[in-house]
């Protein structure tokens, strides 16, 4: 069940963010609610206020399904949640916004705006290639704008290992070096995995692990950065620590292989 955090008035006069409210607001939001007060972002389906095991306020279908496809429903409830939390932090932001530079047009999933940084957050749940993933990289860093990519968990799975490989390529040869291990990521590409199921966190290679607003908080602070293959928060010392883990963890698989013959 993905956590929707924003509701429509069914009349048209505005939106509910559960972002927004304290528990007291939240719980006089249920107690006060009737049916068709509010609908959910992706469908007219009516949207109910929830609470999840975790505590965590969110609205839901009242009728438990969704006339929108899933991928359109986790598409818009991400961009949701980022634009929300990216808000959160003083930032303004905004869903679909297009801009261009030198290097040709883009539209962001969310755009953020907070003193001189501009930060587009692309939330990609459909395929598209490594090459794509540069080309719109490069669109976004000659007009000036830092990019994040959030994907899905099967998409970020496929672009690792695009990246995987093409490192293997360029900076070993074709070959993997003698450890049979080394960190898939790239430099140019900034990309975490998002989940929004249960609760909203994100992942990624080396086992990274952080909550949405820490992502975007480092994102916008110059704090989300590459070391020896991973994109990891936190400072440059314990980022090393993940990426030497890492490798000595594949080094002991790789020593705890039978051998042959």
């Amino acid at each position: 069940m993905a956590m929707v955090v924003e509701a429509k008035y069914a009349d048209g006069t505005g939106v509910v963010n559960a972002l927004r409210m304290v528990p007291a607001e939240w719980r006089e939001l249920q107690r006060a609610y009737r049916i068709g007060d509010l609908v959910m972002p992706c469908c007219p389906s009516p949207a109910i206020p929830k609470v999840s095991a975790n505590g965590h306020p969110f609205f839901a279908h009242a009728s438990g399904a969704c006339s929108s496809s899933k991928e359109s429903q986790w598409h818009l409830t991400a961009k949701i949640l980022v634009r929300s939390e990216l808000e959160n932090l003083g930032c303004r932001a905004s869903i679909e916004e297009p801009g261009s530079g030198v290097a040709g047009r883009w539209q962001a999933d969310v755009l953020a705006e907070r003193g001189k940084v501009n930060l587009a957050v692309e939330i990609q749940r459909s395929y598209q290639s490594l090459r794509d993933y540069c080309d719109r990289q490069q669109r976004y860093s000659a007009a000036g704008v830092q990019a994040l990519w959030l994907l899905r968990d099967d998409r970020y799975r496929t672009l690792i290992n695009s990246m995987g490989k093409e490192r293997l390529r360029t900076e070993f040869g074709g070959k993997f070096p003698p450890s049979g291990h080394f960190n898939p990521c790239l430099p140019g590409i900034p990309v975490a995995r998002l989940e929004l199921e249960p609760e909203p966190m994100i992942s990624g290679a080396g086992f990274f692990s952080a909550r949405v607003p820490q992502l975007l908080d480092a994102a916008l602070n110059g704090r989300f950065m590459w070391v020896d293959g991973l994109w990891c928060i936190d400072n440059l010392d314990a980022m090393r620590m993940a990426a030497q883990q890492s490798r000595d963890r594949a080094a002991a698989r790789q020593r705890d292989k039978p051998s042959c013959g």
